[in-house]
């Protein structure tokens, strides 16, 4: 028994528990161990990294897009669907530009290339020239004609252009890239000071032994040489041995209109020339139609623009 007071019951001694709180604080104990294992798992669960859940989307869910590559390793857009857009975003947008030039440098395929060149002959501007300058004195051939067809896009008031084409007719060999060149030597309105040295290189030109540096050589000096005796010049090729010359010359007098009794009998002659090709005739039979024809002339005239074809039987009637 449980000693007393007569105020009350006593307090417990020190060291002995009653049994209902022994059995109180056990079931604490156990119950807080259960609940921190049940913790601990959760906690684990959602702290664990992303696995299937993560890679496969949820029904209704979008998977988010991959990142994009950095800008080297994108694909770049083709070029020459749009000339115009293209050219205009070339000529306002300078680093657009650069890389037009940088993608065409690189490039090997022989349409994106062309493509791309196309774009810069219509965005022809000073940073253009610089890279078809240094394109046409590449020793690449390939690089070459690309740099010539782009400088084609210039007129020849531009001083580098002009003096770059004029040296390479000096330096090359080649009868074929010759006429390239020549032909190059779009006419422009320019100083005597600066048309002379071209004049002067189409008169070595006219000379030379293949017959289409000749023949492309005359009919730039009708254009270029404004101090020429261009009568005697075109009458000169007209006694050439060459077919494609003397054709150039009756192309040439049709171009000049520079008429002499000598121009026209030469021309009669080559009209009725059956060893010629039909468009060599029919230059000449073209070229006729400036000069004044006497009667016998008129009708041998028609007789040969009826033999030529029928532009020239229509050009006949004109006359």
């Amino acid at each position: 028994m449980v000693a007393t007071h007569a105020g009350g019951p006593q307090a417990p001694r020190s060291g002995v528990l009653r049994p209902a709180i022994v059995v109180a604080l056990l079931a604490a104990a156990l119950g807080g161990g259960l609940v921190g294992h049940r913790l601990a798992d959760h906690r684990g669960a959602t702290d664990a990294p992303a696995s299937a859940a993560d890679a496969t989307p949820a029904r209704g869910e979008s998977r988010p897009a991959p990142p994009r590559p950095p800008l080297q390793a994108r694909v770049p857009a083709p070029v020459g669907d749009n000339l115009g857009l293209e050219s205009t975003r070339a000529l306002n947008d300078p680093a657009y530009l650069r890389e037009l030039i940088a993608r065409h440098a690189g490039e090997t395929d022989p349409d994106r290339r062309g493509a791309l060149l196309a774009v810069l002959e219509s965005a022809a501007n000073d940073q253009v020239m610089a890279y078809a300058l240094q394109l046409a004195d590449a020793s690449d051939p390939q690089s070459r004609q690309d740099g010539l067809r782009l400088l084609q896009a210039f007129p020849l008031d531009r001083a580098p252009v002009r003096e770059l084409l004029l040296r390479q007719i000096d330096e090359e060999s080649d009868p074929a890239m010759l006429r390239q060149l020549v032909d190059g030597l779009t006419p422009a309105v320019l100083p005597v000071e600066d048309t002379t040295p071209v004049a002067a290189r189409l008169a070595q030109l006219r000379s030379h032994p293949d017959p289409g540096v000749r023949a492309s050589s005359l009919l730039q000096s009708t254009q270029w040489d404004h101090q020429a005796d261009m009568e005697q010049m075109l009458y000169e090729a007209m006694l050439d041995p060459a077919p494609q010359v003397r054709e150039a010359a009756a192309a040439g007098v049709t171009s000049t209109l520079v008429h002499s009794t000598r121009l026209k009998t030469a021309l009669l002659e080559m009209a009725g020339d059956t060893t010629l090709s039909a468009d060599a005739r029919s230059a000449a039979v073209f070229a006729l139609q400036g000069f004044a024809l006497d009667r016998d002339e008129y009708a041998l005239f028609k007789h040969l623009a009826a033999e030529t074809g029928p532009a020239a039987s229509e050009a006949g009637h004109g006359h």
